[in-house]
């Protein structure tokens, strides 16, 4: 019994276990085998399988007339990529932007429109560099950022940064992904600056939009990503953002396992976001995404007497200094309070707000106690004679070693 005599159902299921690339080959037998392959209902799974898409989109996010037009020019649109990578890397701004259409849509909507090759070819050009598949990609998908009216060297940070930051004291990080343009621009006024070879391998791919200088650079070699230190304006000084075992070939078109670190950084970054352990920060009118984690493990928290209390930490590359063991790694701490629902409860009556007077902090690091403060109550550097912790209203206090 030939294929010929078989139902268009028991067809229908064949040729949805073949997959796209066989599908499209057996349109090619027969008449029939071209409607069969052609029908909306199989591209639509293979749209749904391989690219996560409920909507004929191309990857502009434009609609398309059909699921078919649709897979076709994903496929056209990348074929000099690996398949399994460009899947990959939509997944990863899928996540990203999920999150930001509930939580954040006005840094959503600062997503540029995707690179073209061409526009990719002359950042390599211009700066002498070839760059690792991924961040290639990344940059198909999503040309950076555009922050129209922000003075990135004004003294409050634009909040608008991808990335997001963290602040204490007087010291404000607010991070952005640069589009290509600003990637050029950037990069050979720190190359000029940093008097640095022109063999240097490294591009600038994020900063902060705000006036403390802390940036990214990508190694376009071997695709590690470094954040600069304290020493990167007299030294050059940098940090590997992610561990080097984790990064894979980045130039291999024959491979599928390409992973630098600018692609494993955002994928955590999305994870993290996610689940929680970072979020949006308000305070007063200006939203951010704030860097301190705010779940366990990375967040600490203890309920007395009806008063909640946070800690945790974050790291702070740009102030610390590698030459330096007393400031090699220099983290910067959160501390916030608020009162649970029912209030503050004391010899069992609730009240609805408590005074903050005094403060004991006990900072540890590997079992050692590096700091024990236990002295009047302040915010930042101020100390406070009169501040109420009203029901529901968080308060910080952050501490910097």
């Amino acid at each position: 019994m030939g294929l010929e005599t078989v139902g268009d159902l028991a067809l229908n299921t064949i040729l949805t276990k073949l997959g796209p690339k066989e599908t499209a080959k057996v349109s090619c037998v027969s008449k029939r085998f071209k409607d069969l392959a052609s029908e909306e209902s199989l591209w639509s799974l293979f749209c749904r399988q391989d690219l996560d898409l409920s909507a004929p989109l191309d990857h502009h996010r434009n609609p398309l007339p059909s699921f078919k037009a649709t897979y076709k020019l994903w496929r056209e649109a990348f074929h000099m990529y690996p398949w399994p990578l460009v899947k990959r890397v939509k997944s990863c701004w899928d996540r990203l932007r999920s999150w930001l259409t509930t939580n954040f849509p006005e840094v959503k909507a600062t997503l540029g429109k995707g690179a073209s090759e061409g526009k990719i070819q002359e950042l390599e050009k211009k700066l002498k560099v070839k760059l690792p598949l991924p961040t290639r990609l990344l940059y198909r998908f999503h040309d950076g950022q555009n922050l129209p009216g922000q003075k990135r060297s004004s003294v409050l940070p634009g909040p608008l940064g991808l990335i997001g930051g963290y602040h204490f004291y007087n010291h404000w990080v607010n991070v952005y992904l640069l589009p290509l343009h600003e990637v050029i621009i950037k990069t050979q006024q720190l190359v000029r600056h940093l008097n640095l070879p022109s063999t240097f391998k490294y591009i600038v791919v994020a900063a902060s939009s705000s006036h403390i200088g802390k940036f990214f650079f990508l190694n376009c070699s071997d695709g590690q990503l470094y954040v600069g230190t304290q020493n990167l304006p007299t030294d050059a000084e940098m940090m590997p953002c992610v561990p080097q075992a984790l990064i894979s070939p980045v130039h291999d078109l024959n491979s599928d396992q390409q992973q630098d670190a600018m692609l494993l950084w955002l994928e955590e970054h999305g994870r993290r976001l996610h689940n929680g352990n970072i979020k949006l920060l308000s305070e007063g009118n200006i939203k951010s995404i704030s860097q301190f984690p705010e779940e366990s493990p990375l967040c600490s928290t203890a309920v007395t007497s009806g008063v909640k209390v946070r800690a945790s930490a974050v790291f702070v590359p740009e102030a610390s200094n590698l030459q330096d063991i007393s400031r090699a790694y220099v983290f910067a701490y959160s501390i916030r309070m608020s009162l649970q629902p029912e209030g503050c409860i004391i010899n069992g009556m609730h009240f609805g707000s408590c005074q903050l007077h005094m403060r004991h902090w006990v900072i540890s690091a590997n079992d050692t106690v590096v700091s024990n403060v236990n002295a009047e109550a302040v915010i930042g550097k101020v100390w406070l004679q009169n501040f109420l912790v009203p029901t529901l209203v968080s308060r910080r206090e952050r501490i910097c070693l």
